[in-house]
């Protein structure tokens, strides 16, 4: 897999594919193949896929601690990468803190981002969201039905290196939080591209009414619930979010009459 260093810091990515980009943004404690890996292969068979670990995780270089702004940060990183690599106008899939860089993107990077969607994301991180990433500490005290989630940290980070990230992340997320936990709702009105947003109605770590505060924000947006689903949905019901995806991006790229197989379900008449 390539690397390119940007900002001082090695990022490892991938590139499968071919077609309209479309750039992969995983979430916090992920990787890209963690988080999106099903979704990146779907994609590859008609799009051209850039998929990036950000710096800290995955095969990306590792780090001691996570920038104060973290999210700014990864949103640099991001457009350096994607500048180094001549990619523009491109569709964005962003999970939670990739949906945050997302936004940061299509804020302040409009030439990048034709397009987004943000899986599980909000524009302020507020002190539920926060009780709820302190709960991850410390790790000795994890339940076991937390022991998959650890496996799959080991795996993707190594071992003992994802400890060590996830104390430093939560860390961050305090900073961020002390400083007032705003990251750009104040700014989401100069969005200009299509933005579909979807949220899990039961989503624990990011409250669905945060997906409304974006919804309201961003001028000509979309909203799609998934009423049964926590914050992890395109895992939890992947063939619907899966056709969801497919479609929007379809749609944007003006390729309706590519969607084969479409049947019920969130998102069907977007």
């Amino acid at each position: 897999m390539p690397e390119l260093t940007v900002n001082g810091v090695r990022l490892h990515y991938e590139i499968a594919g071919g077609g309209d980009p479309v750039v992969v943004l995983h979430g916090g404690m992920g990787t890209a193949r963690l988080d999106f890996g099903p979704q990146i292969d779907l994609l590859a068979r008609e799009f051209r896929v850039y998929a990036v670990d950000q710096r800290g995780y995955g095969r990306s270089e590792h780090i001691d601690r996570f920038p104060d702004d973290y999210l700014r940060q990864q949103a640099d990183d991001t457009a350096a990468w994607l500048d180094a690599l001549g990619v523009l106008n491109a569709l964005i899939l962003g999970f939670s803190d990739g949906g945050i860089v997302g936004l940061y993107l299509a804020i302040e990077r409009p030439d990048l981002v034709r397009a987004l969607l943000a899986v599980s994301a909000s524009c302020e991180l507020d002190a539920d969201n926060m009780a709820a990433l302190e709960s991850w500490l410390p790790i000795e005290n994890w339940p076991e039905r937390w022991d998959r989630w650890a496996r799959e940290l080991a795996e993707a980070h190594g071992e003992p290196y994802w400890r060590h990230l996830l104390v430093e992340f939560v860390a961050a997320n305090r900073r961020i939080f002390e400083r007032g936990g705003n990251y750009h709702c104040d700014r989401l009105h100069l969005i200009r591209c299509p933005v579909l947003i979807v949220h899990g109605g039961r989503d624990r770590l990011i409250n669905p009414k945060h997906a409304e505060t974006l919804h309201r924000l961003i001028p000509g947006s979309e909203l799609v619930v998934f009423p049964e689903c926590g914050h992890n949905l395109h895992r939890e019901r992947p063939e619907e979010f899966n056709r969801l995806m497919l479609q929007f991006f379809r749609k944007v790229a003006g390729r309706m009459g590519e969607e084969n197989g479409r049947g019920r379900g969130p998102g069907q008449d977007l």
